[in-house]
């Protein structure tokens, strides 16, 4: 059996402020660009504004990708690899809850690990040739 390995060069900051780290952590680390995945509906509302307004004021470029829909899809987040690397970017800020986070987390270990492109095999199952409900009991199989 083959050992996969997964490259998730992440930090992940939580509570009150810490959205004021970023334009130290970016400098810190020489990151030029940044591809942010969130919803249409945090951009719509402002949430992922406090982000490019920080960005901004630092004088940061990035990218926002915001097509991603709640319980993304395959299609969904090989949309955002597509994105991630048109755009340039050399890192990835995640604004939201699972579905902007989760599907970020799929870019970036399609992005360092492009074997998984095909993002079914991150379940850990080879699901070629089955039909949708093969698929799923292979993948719960999988999980237990």
């Amino acid at each position: 059996m083959a050992v996969n390995r997964f490259v998730l060069n992440g930090i992940s900051y939580h509570g009150k402020g810490a959205i004021n780290e970023i334009p130290g952590i970016i400098e810190a680390k020489g990151f030029k660009k940044a591809f942010i995945a969130t919803d249409p509906d945090l951009l719509k509302f402002g949430v992922t504004k406090k982000v490019t307004d920080l960005m901004d004021k630092a004088g940061m470029a990035y990218e926002v990708y915001s097509d991603i829909k709640p319980n993304p899809t395959i299609e969904n987040v090989q949309s955002g690899v597509k994105a991630y690397k048109e755009s340039g970017a050399d890192y990835m800020i995640a604004v939201g809850g699972g579905s902007s986070m989760d599907t970020g987390k799929a870019i970036g270990i399609i992005i360092n690990n492009p074997e998984f492109a095909d993002v079914r095999s991150l379940e850990g199952v080879d699901t070629q040739g089955m039909d949708q409900g093969a698929y799923r009991k292979a993948a719960i199989d999988a999980v237990r």
